[in-house]
């Protein structure tokens, strides 16, 4: 892969449609944290993530900037963390837009280090 494309996400590992995400939101668990509520469903082979900010945050500007900063971080976070087969739905909380960077991925790292853990335990969504 291109240092271009290295953290890019291919789309076998976004959650595209729709539905995908309604069950994910509908049947999955749920992890919170200060800046982020993270959901989880066991599903295929690989994992899957998508993204959601509520237009409860105003400004698409701001909406945009959050999902931006999401991205980024689960970029950081998703190495050390092995969630596989998991649809995984990141969710925005208004402390998204303005936690310091590291903060935000810390959040999202433990978040993902609870979902390991309860896969490994067998409580799994």
């Amino acid at each position: 892969m291109s240092a271009r494309g290295a953290g890019r996400f291919p789309r076998r590992e976004r959650l595209t449609s729709r539905n995908d995400f309604q069950a994910v939101f509908k049947h999955g668990a749920r992890v919170e944290r200060p800046s982020v509520v993270v959901l989880w469903k066991n599903g295929g082979r690989t994992r899957r993530v998508g993204f959601a900010v509520s237009r409860q945050m105003r400004g698409a500007v701001q909406r945009n900037r959050v999902r931006r900063r999401l991205r980024e971080a689960y970029r950081a976070a998703r190495g050390r963390v092995e969630t596989a087969g998991a649809d995984v739905v990141v969710v925005a909380r208004r402390a998204a837009l303005t936690e310091p960077f590291e903060k935000l991925v810390r959040d999202l790292r433990s978040a993902l280090d609870a979902i390991a853990e309860r896969t490994r335990a067998g409580r799994s969504a």
